[in-house]
């Protein structure tokens, strides 16, 4: 109880400070006062504190008693939905974009719409096959076990975005006693982070980033694969191992159907999009599937969150648009363009990651990729130091709940509070060694 009291008062903490930005933000907006530089720092620290902030509250709240909010009549249109901080970050995209399109800004953000659909689309899709997709592991786990099931359960987020933390989660969730429940939560929450990278499509780190890095780079998804998806699969494998020695084995699995209208629409969407997301057509299919999935989904969490991730990643795109002339000065004032690219890449790698544990990873990625842009580096040098950026953004997206989207529902299906998630977290922070083993080789290799 002191531990959860603890946290409440350190949620409305990070919500009062927020409140105090936001009023800076305002005034500074009305009169006129301020740089793009600073507007960008509070940008920045609005997003990151708001976005905490309800998000530790949304959790508590739900874990212990989250009916007298629906049944209040004030309350119940804010907790009407889950994904209060998710929400949060959609309103400072919103105030911000009021604040950019009133001093004739607002032309220069490209909000990535095919994107947001892309992403809405596919997550609504494996949320309404979820229940087929749980049965699919069972069988699995006959012939792979269970590391093997897991492991591509995790990677399966490549595909299927934030709901494969749901369905890996239910898989594994009567299998695992309380005093484990908190290390096989983190390293499922490690393993979905960084194997979510080999495919951008439901990757917000990769995918707010995607089409500058087509049009930029000339990438394509064999470079995105072989710079930052292997050590995804590799990493991925690594840190789910342990999680065969934490869970019981079961008797009775249910049969499986792997022939399904629900699965058919899911490999539709997924294939759909990788071959051509922007397609016009595509956009209106991945939109009927998120109205379908809002109208088919079991609970308000699974209807409303594709659609408010699409909404989120707009949002990140904007607010990273605002904190970049921040974010731009304080990176070429700590760290010198004559700097070794090795040394860079590994310093962009920890800030990524760093950013990635306090705000979102999707946000992480966009700040400091944009920032790179404009430093001039080209070729080989730039295709290492984004794909530091990139692996640093999907790796540090397990140390905080608030960190990386698929984190909100496995803290809520396994019952853990941001203080356990963290301690859980730091014993198994060690493994950054893996994937900046990785980067040390990449540069020799590019």
């Amino acid at each position: 109880m002191q531990l959860e009291n603890s946290n409440i008062k350190n949620a409305i903490l990070k919500g009062g400070l927020g409140l105090g930005f936001l009023l800076v933000f305002i005034v500074s907006w009305i009169f006129d006062l301020s740089s793009s530089v600073f507007i960008g720092f509070l940008a920045l620290v609005m997003a990151v504190l708001f976005m905490n902030g309800l998000a530790q509250i949304d959790i508590i709240v739900d874990k212990n008693n989250p009916r007298w909010w629906k049944n209040n009549i004030i309350l119940r249109t804010l907790h009407h939905i889950h994904g209060e901080g998710e929400l949060a970050g959609i309103w400072v995209g919103v105030i911000l974009f009021a604040y950019l399109y009133f001093h004739g800004e607002s032309s220069a953000v490209h909000l990535p719409l095919a994107a947001a659909l892309g992403l809405s689309g596919i997550m609504a899709a494996a949320n309404i096959a979820t229940k087929r997709i749980i049965p699919i592991m069972n069988l699995l786990e006959r012939f792979v076990g269970v590391w093997g099931a897991v492991w591509i359960g995790s990677m399966l987020s490549t595909l299927t975005g934030a709901a494969s933390s749901v369905f890996v989660s239910r898989y594994l969730l009567d299998r695992v006693e309380a005093k484990d429940k908190d290390e096989v939560a983190l390293r499922l929450s490690a393993g979905i982070g960084l194997g979510n990278g080999i495919l951008p499509f439901v990757a917000p780190p990769v995918l707010i980033v995607w089409a500058s890095l087509q049009e930029r780079l000339g990438w394509g998804l064999l470079d995105l694969f072989l710079m930052v998806g292997l050590i995804g699969i590799i990493y991925s494998g690594y840190i789910t191992h342990h999680i065969k020695d934490l869970v019981k084995d079961i008797e009775v699995r249910p049969k499986a159907s792997f022939f399904s209208i629900e699965l058919g629409v899911l490999v539709l969407i997924v294939l759909g999009n990788i071959i051509a997301y922007t397609s016009p057509w595509m956009m209106i299919f991945n939109a009927l599937v998120s109205l379908a999935g809002a109208y088919l989904g079991e609970d308000n969490n699974s209807k409303w969150q594709p659609i408010i991730l699409g909404g989120l990643l707009m949002a990140l795109e904007i607010i990273g648009h605002t904190a970049e002339p921040f974010v731009y000065l304080v990176i070429t004032s700590a760290l010198p363009q004559s700097m070794p690219i090795l040394a860079l890449g590994v310093i962009l790698f920890l800030m990524s990651a760093w950013t990635s544990h306090v705000a979102d990873n999707a946000l992480a990625s966009r700040i400091f990729i944009g920032t790179l842009f404009g430093m001039g580096y080209v070729g080989a040098q730039m295709d290492f130091l984004v794909a530091s950026v990139l692996i640093g953004a999907l790796f540090g997206g397990f140390l905080l709940i608030p960190a990386n989207i698929p984190n909100f529902p496995i803290a809520r299906i396994f019952g853990i509070e941001s203080g356990a998630w963290f301690k859980a977290g730091l014993k198994i922070y060690w493994t950054t060694v893996i994937p900046l083993a990785w980067i040390v080789g990449l540069y020799f290799l590019v």
